[in-house]
């Protein structure tokens, strides 16, 4: 086995070093002795980049290398990133000028309007007015202004609570126009800014809009395309051989295979000198 003399600088102890763990032992501070010439005997030993052994320079040698096998850590990092707690964060305070802040955002002012209308009671928003002091919903001040905001972004009819139409955005392409007469009284130059000045005013109802990750409504900005049906191509039933009983009022009297069957005289044509009358019709009357 070679070996080479190191020395401990500290304490200038040598000892004779197994070549091979030459690399451990100068990691630990020992030094190869210099011989007299004033070189070290390690000058014709390189260290090998693959084994990290040293060993003569130019000499073939065997690489003993062990690599480790790999470990698929997914699992374990799947189960810390489940387990892991994330602090909440900081909650914002409920103050006007933080209510404000947020209803610059036009989804989060769609749902504001949308939960104030819906803290009115049936009554007050069938009415257009606020009867009961409970503090809840629009003040007497906006509630007919207050209703129409909240039947633009919900589609309700106040009178019935139904949805009778689309739910729109308060920057919807129509919505200034739809409320030009509030907005011009108000000196306001949208909608969005009116629904903000009406929100402001209740900002004591609206603490939930700054609740974390309160999204708002995202509703259409403009009309939706509607597609118009082409009308179906009518199928018409030869009737010939019917005979005409009578013709009173919208109506005529049919004898068909007999049996006196009644028709509206707006479905009976004749087409091509023949009298038809609808398909559907037909088989309503089993004619066919």
């Amino acid at each position: 086995m070679k070996t080479i003399t190191m020395i401990n600088p500290e304490n200038s102890n040598t000892y004779e070093i197994p070549l091979s763990e030459m690399t451990d032992y100068m990691m630990m501070g020992l030094v190869p002795v210099e011989t007299e010439e004033g070189e070290t005997e390690t000058n014709d030993y390189v260290l090998c980049q693959t084994c990290q052994e040293a060993h003569i320079e130019g000499e073939d040698h065997t690489c003993d290398l062990f690599l480790e096998e790999d470990i698929d850590a997914q699992g374990a990092i799947d189960r810390d990133i489940a387990s892991a707690v994330f602090p909440e964060p900081d909650p914002i305070a409920h103050t006007k000028e933080n209510i404000i802040a947020a209803l610059q955002n036009v989804n989060i002012l769609n749902a504001a309007i949308a939960q104030l209308g819906d803290l009115q009671t049936t009554d007050e928003l069938a009415a257009g007015t606020t009867n009961h002091l409970n503090g809840q919903g629009f003040s007497a001040a906006f509630a007919r202004t207050g209703r129409r905001l909240w039947q633009w972004t919900t589609g309700k009819d106040a009178k019935t609570m139904e949805e009778r139409w689309e739910k729109k955005c308060l920057s919807h392409s129509r919505a200034d126009a739809a409320f030009q007469r509030q907005t011009r009284n108000y000196e306001f130059s949208s909608a969005v800014q009116l629904a903000q000045h009406v929100c402001a005013f209740h900002w004591r109802q609206l603490e939930s809009i700054l609740e974390p990750g309160f999204e708002g409504m995202d509703l259409p900005k403009v009309d939706q395309r509607r597609t118009t049906k082409k009308p179906r191509k009518q199928d018409w039933v030869d009737i010939t051989g019917a005979r005409v009983l009578t013709v009173k009022g919208g109506g005529t009297q049919l004898l068909w295979d007999g049996r006196k069957i009644w028709l509206p005289t707006s479905q009976l044509k004749k087409i091509n000198g023949a009298l038809r009358i609808p398909s559907w019709l037909a088989q309503k009357n089993d004619m066919i």
